[in-house]
Formats: C-alpha cells, structure tokens, sequence
C-alpha cells in the first residue's frame, strides 16, 4: 500500500506510544496472575520479567534494522514470497483484531463491574470503539501527539497513588523472601512477557518505516519498554506491601482495589478514580494501536490505497466481536493465564524470529552468488 500523506512520528513519540502500550491491560490484571504463582515473590518475577522484556525489545529494534524502509507485512512477502507472506500477514491482522476486541471486553467489564455497573456493557464498547475509531481515522501522527499531551497527566496521577499509598505499605507482607519454586517463577515471568512484550510485535507495522529518524530509535525503544515494565513492576510490589499476596491474587483488578485501600488522616480517602484513570488513558492508547495496526496491515494486504475505508467497518466488528470474545469473567481469567501467553509467544517471539533467520540465510546466499558472478 502507498500512502498519500508521509506519515512521521518522532523517536520521543514512539517511546510514549511504547509506554501506554505496555501498561495497557497489564497494569490492572497482572499483579492478580503474577501472586497467584509466586505469590509475595511476584516483585522478583516482574523484575525478571522486566528485564526480559528490554531484550525483546533489543529483538524488534534488530528486526527494524532488517526491515530497512519495509512495514512488517512487506518484509513478510519479501522474505516468505507474495502468497505465504500473505497468509501470514493476515495471522497478525488477526491477532491486532482480537487484541482490539479483547481489550473492549476489558473496558467493558471493568466499568460495569467497577463503575457503572447500571449500565449494558454493550454501550460503554460502543462508546470506547468510536473514539477509537476517531483517533485511528485521525492518523498515527494524532495518536502520538495525544499520547505526548496525556503522558504528563498519567505519570502525575500514578505518583500521586504511589505517595498516598506510602503510609499504607508493610514490609512484612514481603515475606518470607524467595518461597517459589523456580516452576512458579516460570510460569509469572511468561505471563508477564506475554503481556508486556510480545505484543510489542505490532509496532513494526510502522516501526520504523514511519520514524522520522530510524537510526536514533533503538534507546528510545529500550526506554519505552523499560518504564512500561518498571510501572507495572512497582504497581505489583505496591500491590504485595498494602494488600498482601492472597487477597492481591484473589482479586479481578488488584491495583483498582489498592487505591481503594488509601486513607491519609481521614481526610484523603478512596482515591480509585486515580487508578481508574490511569487505565482508560493506557488502555485507549493499547487498543487504539492494536486496531491501528490492524486496519494498516490489512490495508497493506489487500493492496489499498488508503487504510481509512477500513476504519469504520472493522470497528463495528470488532465491538460486536468483543460481546463474544469472553462470554463471562471466569472465561477471561483462563483465556488470559492459558491461552494468550502461547499464542503471544508464537506471534511475537516464534515467528519473527524464524523470519529473521530466513532473511539472513537469504541475503547470505544472495551476496555469494553476487560475488561468484563478478
């Protein structure tokens, strides 16, 4: 797909987008999954897990590089030839859609479980799904631009929650120290990559064809993913110290819960909207990029001009998807712990990887027949 507008973001800006995309859903959901393994040894597996993540995202920086001026879809039909490159691409078309709908369910039973649980979950999708449709039809340089705006706001807020919580933490609730086995610790860690670094995949849908200086990418790429981590890590620790690992793990959404739990002089109570807050800012960003990402590849695909034509109807899908996606809360909690994290791998690990090799082995044999011919 050629597009009319030269789309540019700049390196800050991608580090912001990797940000609000790695906290995303992982901010609210992981530190359940993650005690639930190792209990109050779930800050160990996050830190694990963090830096795990900043090697993955070295990965997609390498990839980016073998890419060159290639969005992803392109570098697959180059490397697997037009029709296996293809079917491919459309296996991450997918995945961007059901990360999109996904995320709507999530919206969705979140606020009516949490918030406003008077009303059909069936609006507030609707409500997410066309702003996501305005932001995604606005263009990526939109997207970035409001994430720079909002970065500030949600930074604030989660410093906010941390310094009213500091009263509440106990120490003791780290203990005893290094209790899980290393099973337990395997199981936490994948989880949290599965979350917080596979699906960093999508970003070479316009990493880095659309950066308006590719080669300064790589710290702001490590940057992104470091601070993603790092706030879910903290959140998770924060989680341990006030709630304590068996009520943290028994919970749907811990860290709402947790700003629940603030009381400072009687005055300063129940701040949850804080935390509510900074999840809607992140998860519109994360599922805003997964159906940009979605509609921009499918576009490449089907050899369209232009991506927008698109928009509207597969939001309509995807919101009528993410009513079916998870048919209740318990179908969710197993989707997430023993579904997602395999199919991340695959998609975000497994194949990219074996791509790469394929690449590498392709330019080798090209430049020896290359020179055999001189």
């Amino acid at each position: 797909m050629e597009e009319k507008i030269k789309i540019r973001i700049s390196p800050f800006q991608l580090t912001v987008l990797i940000i609000l995309f790695t906290t995303g859903t992982t901010i609210l959901v992981t530190p359940a999954g993650m005690t639930a393994e190792t209990k109050q040894d779930a800050w160990l597996s996050s830190i694990i897990g963090m830096f795990l993540c900043l090697g993955y995202a070295y990965f997609l920086y390498k990839c980016g590089i073998a890419m060159g001026s290639k969005t992803y879809i392109q570098y697959l039909e180059k490397v697997y030839g037009r029709i296996v490159g293809k079917i491919i691409g459309m296996l991450y078309v997918f995945f961007a859609f059901i990360g999109t709908s996904t995320l709507l369910s999530y919206f969705g039973f979140f606020t009516t479980t949490q918030i406003l649980t008077d009303t059909p979950i069936e609006i507030l999708n609707i409500l997410l799904v066309l702003l996501i449709i305005f932001a995604v039809r606005a263009g990526l340089e939109v997207i970035a631009r409001t994430g720079e705006l909002l970065i500030t706001w949600f930074f604030f807020l989660l410093f906010a929650l941390v310094i009213f919580l500091l009263p509440e933490l106990k120490l003791e609730k780290l203990t005893p120290v290094f209790e899980a086995s290393f099973s337990d610790h395997t199981k936490a860690i994948f989880n949290f990559v599965s979350f917080a670094g596979f699906p960093l995949i999508l970003f070479l849908m316009f990493y880095p064809k659309s950066l308006n200086q590719p080669r300064q990418a790589k710290w702001n790429i490590l940057i992104g993913s470091f601070i993603g981590t790092f706030t879910v890590t903290v959140i998770t620790l924060l989680c341990i110290l006030v709630l304590g690992a068996s009520i943290t793990a028994k919970q749907l959404y811990p860290s709402y819960v947790l700003a629940k739990s603030v009381s400072l002089f009687e005055i300063i109570e129940r701040i949850e909207s804080i935390m509510a807050s900074v999840w809607v800012i992140s998860i519109f960003f994360k599922s805003t990029i997964y159906f940009y990402t979605c509609v921009l590849g499918l576009a490449q695909i089907l050899k369209v001009k232009w991506y927008r034509p698109l928009v509207f109807p597969l939001g309509v899908l995807a919101c009528i998807f993410s009513t079916i996606v998870y048919p209740n809360i318990v179908y969710m909690q197993k989707w997430d712990s023993t579904y997602w994290p395999p199919y991340a791998l695959i998609m975000g690990l497994i194949i990219p990887l074996i791509t790469l090799i394929i690449d590498k082995v392709q330019n080798h044999f090209r430049s020896n027949n290359q020179s055999k011919g001189m």
